[in-house]
């Protein structure tokens, strides 16, 4: 708009069909459609200031969850039966403010932003074709957050001596989180025992969690030769979490549960990380970093375990990054060890169906190594790929829900994963460009759950794009899951319910679809 002020705007709307047919009513419950936009405005009032205020919002309208019967979704994939058919609807607001200064010597900047975010899904509970459970569940919440972050110069680094110099930076940071819940469970007559002939609505639950904390945080790197980089740093955080829970029954059949309590967690962690430039383009390094996630409370959990602790763990990494032959290929490669104590599981609600909580789970390692590989034969050639090998298992001594899982695989872990592929274009005249790109990639076996009782197999996804580029406009056709590969990513334990105890989801078939945008 002017030298010192500028503005921007986005907007995007998104749709797929449904992959799933509710064989009672032969509809697709699992469609997707969501609307989304950004607004920015820039003001520059001179070299040393920047100030930008952003605010984006989405406002997504979903069919149903496509989930089944783990065994009926291998027997006949994409199917359901269900006498109801719900929806998700997710509205987002994220208003946003960032202030940069640069100075000669200290460089200052600010973050404050807002999220407000609310969902309402209803589906049937038991997913099968009989009237039995029906869920209401509408989550809302405000987030605020505020950071204020000094740092040195990014030209003017402190200079020790003259083949030292260092670098610094120090901030602190505020947040608080409001968030409410309403979970309704409708049971049709006789469900939850044969003597109760009438309906009954269960609130599990019904509960408000309040979270605030701050971190305090500084970290330091020195330069020695131009060749060595050290770096030491810790932070600080505190956080204080309040919760008000309530599980009741309309009519009452049973007693009220009402829990209102708090908690505080504190944690100081340590940041240690070193690099060596071996040659201009080849860096070797290394870091340790101690983890820390705080304990909370559970919105809806079984008696007992509305509180979970603390989680700790340790991480080492290193590694090498290098690119050769004039920048044309590069590569990495770095092994990696995380050691965990008290890890934070999501577990299944035994007593309540599709509800899920946060439980502490012992000790659990992983350790493994990870490659990538691109290069650039020619100007109009990518090609690119990557492996991962992790093994990661529980402790001895570790139990989950009552149950010894020493030595089982952590759930959703698979023990390889690798990426594969290539992107070639053409100019067809100096404003527009033709692109086409394929890639493979294959993850291996995974347990959906601690028990290691039920896992997807190993499996392959291709996908294809094809498009053309302009100055303002680009449009483009896309295949994804090209060979139509039959896999279920995700599935969890459900009870009697499920008549092979786990619900499963479907990953989706080959699925087609295009895109187009303009610029301006």
């Amino acid at each position: 708009m002017s030298d010192r002020l500028a503005i921007g705007l986005a907007a995007g709307y998104a749709a797929r069909d449904g992959f799933t047919v509710n064989d009672v009513t032969g509809h697709t419950v699992d469609d997707r459609s969501s609307g989304f936009g950004k607004a920015q405005l820039l003001w520059t009032p001179n070299q040393a200031w920047d100030i930008r205020a952003i605010v984006s919002g989405e406002r997504a309208r979903d069919g149903d969850y496509s989930l089944q019967d783990l065994g009926s979704l291998r027997r006949n994939p994409f199917h359901t039966s269900r006498d109801f058919e719900g929806f998700t609807n997710r509205d987002v607001m994220a208003p946003t403010v960032l202030v940069t200064r640069r100075g000669s010597a200290v460089d200052i900047s600010s973050t404050t932003g807002v999220v407000r975010w609310k969902t309402q899904d209803v589906t049937d509970l038991d997913y099968s074709a009989r009237p039995l459970i029906v869920r209401d569940n509408t989550e809302e919440a405000v987030q605020f957050t505020q950071e204020m972050r000094f740092s040195s110069a990014v030209d003017a680094p402190i200079r020790l001596s003259s083949g030292t110099t260092m670098k610094w930076q120090a901030g602190v940071s505020v947040f608080t989180q409001n968030y409410d819940q309403d979970a309704v469970n409708n049971f049709a007559p006789f469900v939850l025992s044969q003597f109760l002939g009438f309906p009954v609505v269960q609130h599990s639950p019904l509960s408000e969690l309040d979270d605030a904390g701050v971190g305090v945080y500084g970290q330091g790197t020195w330069t020695i030769r131009g060749r060595l980089d050290l770096s030491a740093g810790a932070r600080f955080a505190h956080e204080n979490k309040k919760a008000h829970l309530a599980t009741f029954y309309a009519p009452a059949i049973s007693t009220a549960a009402n829990v209102s309590t708090d908690a505080d967690f504190t944690h100081v962690s340590p940041q240690f990380s070193a690099a060596f430039r071996v040659g201009p383009r080849t860096t070797m390094y290394g870091t340790v970093v101690e983890g820390f996630k705080a304990g909370g409370f559970n919105p809806a959990s079984p008696s007992g375990r509305e509180s979970y602790g603390e989680e700790h763990s340790w991480n080492y990494e290193g590694g090498l990054k290098s690119a050769f032959l004039n920048q044309r290929v590069s590569i990495s490669a770095a092994a990696f060890y995380i050691d965990w104590r008290d890890i934070q599981l999501t577990l299944p609600n035994p007593l309540v169906p599709a509800q899920f909580f946060i439980g502490n789970a012992g000790e659990a390692r992983s350790a493994g190594v990870e490659f990538e590989l691109s290069a650039r034969p020619h100007r109009a050639v990518d090609l690119f790929g990557s492996f991962g090998f992790t093994h990661a298992r529980f402790k001895d001594g570790s139990t989950s829900g009552g149950l010894d899982v020493s030595g089982h695989e952590l759930p959703n872990t698979p023990p390889f994963t690798a990426n594969v592929g290539a992107e070639v274009s053409r100019a067809l005249m100096p404003a527009a460009t033709l692109y086409a790109r394929g890639d493979v990639t294959v993850f291996g076996k995974r347990f959906y759950n601690e028990s290691n009782n039920e896992s997807q197999s190993a499996y392959s996804l291709t996908n294809i794009r094809v498009g053309l580029r302009g100055e303002r406009l680009f449009g483009e056709g896309w295949v994804r899951n090209a060979f139509d590969t039959r896999y279920i990513p995700l599935a969890f334990a459900y009870g009697s319910l499920a008549p092979s105890g786990f619900l499963g989801e479907p990953g989706a078939p080959r699925t087609f679809g295009v895109r187009m945008g303009v610029g301006f």
